[in-house]
């Protein structure tokens, strides 16, 4: 080891210096004006790379490498590239800097120690249902007001779902767990990790009063590297390419729209899937464009990948050659000329699919290859037929009906009947020890919220699956085919409190 005091009279600076092994069989150090020497000293005498200490045969030696202002040891002109041996006691000049040699000792062996390789989960480690925690590590800045949160499992899993799926994020705030439904951005070709990919949510110009996003607000407020959520109940939702990948696809989005697009784009990529995507986005303007910079590389990259962006407001002196206006029936003829030969999966704002929707419903477009996908938080549209799913009782209950139309007394024997019970609709909630009459205008969470029950929550539209609650007895109507129950879960017992409706006395466990 080498300890050296630099003293500076003009600068007023007086420092100790230690210069050992920081890698195993260091024996050159340099001394210089560039902060990536050894020795770093911050005087314009001082060259970038002034000269270097070097450890030979025992000994410390100092060699100027040629530089401007020259040195001195101990008031004699070292000259360039001259080996000169250094003591106890001498004294370097380097420009307007003295430094002392204060002790001289061999320096201190370094061993080698290998980083520690990652312990990487074993592949029969997948998720794909019940609650899992995990843990912040990486927040991309996309935009002004986009980012994208990168999780791991902890413990360590293999995130498996399928491209465009959602899950359903749990956060507390202010003391209370609030879940809230997001689209994956990343791929599961990538199964380590898992994204979403979160626009701040303002409230809306026209209604000023109106709360804004509460989760996503929060995320982008509060959510740092290392801090922990839970995702609730599995990767959920049918808005995928998969199993079945069509030939042809046209991926039509706007604003936050774009996240599960860029979820099965990313799949396609990693998969080289035979699959022919034309990616046609519309952006607020260029700095509005999420994934920006990766749609163009993929573009570059992927034949089979057609990028399409237009923007409905340009920014004075920011130029842009891209579309522009909204998406049109002449702007899909011009990205698609095969549109009818296309399978079209559409996400964004509620507005903005229904205009889609109609656009290509109006070019004769065979709408059993359209999907769309939204969480706009507004129920779905009241249809003149009921969907009633009736609920399965355990043998000790009361007759309920069944999915053919006939009673079931709770003892195995069918009774040919197709009338439902007469009395007034009710849910009994059997932990909370309540009964509340219902009405044709009060889902069970409504009611339930009435009564100051806590049911979780997320869409409150039926697409999340969030608030799935465990009826014992009675039947549950629904609006519309709820999209995030499935045969499994009616077979099980489980109702949507969000969008389920009491028939009868309907018992759930909450």
């Amino acid at each position: 080891m080498l300890k050296l005091k630099s003293v500076n009279f003009e600068q007023r600076q007086f420092q100790n210096h230690h210069l050992d092994q920081s890698y195993p069989g260091q024996t050159e150090w340099v001394i210089g004006r560039n902060t990536t020497s050894d020795l770093v000293l911050p005087s314009p005498e001082v060259s970038r790379v002034h000269g270097q200490i070097i450890y030979n045969d025992d000994t410390y030696h100092f060699v100027d490498v040629g530089s401007t202002s020259g040195t001195l040891l101990n008031g004699e002109a070292v000259l360039v590239h001259d080996r000169r041996p250094l003591r106890p006691g001498d004294l370097l000049q380097i420009g307007e800097t003295f430094l002392y040699v204060e002790e001289l000792s061999p320096p201190t062996p370094v061993s080698f120690v290998p980083a520690p390789v990652a312990t990487l989960p074993l592949p029969d480690q997948l998720w794909t249902e019940g609650d899992l925690q995990c843990r912040c590590c990486r927040i991309i800045d996309e935009t002004a007001d986009v980012k994208t949160f990168c999780f791991v499992a902890e413990p360590p899993v293999l995130f498996t779902y399928q491209p465009g799926q959602f899950v359903n994020v749990q956060v507390e705030i202010d003391g209370k767990p609030v879940i809230r439904p997001y689209s994956i951005s990343s791929s599961p070709t990538r199964p380590y990790h898992l994204s979403i990919t979160v626009k701040r949510v303002s409230s809306p110009p026209d209604q000023p009063d109106a709360p804004p996003g509460l989760v996503s607000n929060w995320l982008h407020d509060h959510l740092q590297v290392g801090d922990r959520i839970n995702f609730i109940g599995g990767p959920i939702g049918h808005f995928t390419c998969l199993p079945n990948l069509p030939s042809k696809l046209l991926l039509i989005s706007a604003g936050s729209g774009i996240t599960p697009m860029m979820s099965m784009s990313r799949w396609v990529q990693d998969s080289l899937a035979d699959c022919d995507i034309v990616f046609l986005h519309s952006a607020r303007s260029a700095n509005d464009l999420v994934f920006r910079t990766e749609l163009e590389t993929m573009a570059a990259q992927m034949p089979n990948f057609h990028l399409a962006i237009t923007v409905t407001r340009q920014l004075s002196g920011h130029a842009w050659m891209g579309y522009t206006g909204r998406i049109s029936k002449s702007l899909l003829h011009l990205v698609a000329p095969d549109l009818l030969e296309r399978s079209v999966f559409v996400c964004g704002p509620d507005g903005f699919m229904q205009g889609v929707k109609s656009m290509l419903e109006a070019m004769s477009f065979p709408m059993q290859n359209y999907q769309q996908e939204s969480f706009g938080g507004k129920k779905p549209t009241v249809s003149n037929t009921k969907t009633t799913v009736p609920v399965e009782t355990r043998p000790d209950q009361a007759t309920v009906i069944l999915s053919n139309g006939n009673l079931n007394n709770g003892n195995g024997h069918r009774v040919a009947n197709s009338v439902t019970s007469k009395s007034a609709p009710m849910v009994s909630f059997a932990k909370s020890n309540k009964e509340v009459v219902a009405d044709d205008c009060s889902s069970i969470l409504e009611l339930a919220e009435q009564e100051g029950i806590a049911i979780p929550n997320a869409c409150r539209v039926g697409a999340c699956g969030a608030c799935k609650v465990v009826t014992r007895q009675g039947q549950v109507r629904y609006d519309a085919p709820p999209a995030a129950l499935s045969d499994k879960d009616q077979q099980a017992g489980y109702a949507l409190a969000c969008v389920g409706y009491p028939v009868d006395r309907v018992v759930v466990e909450a």
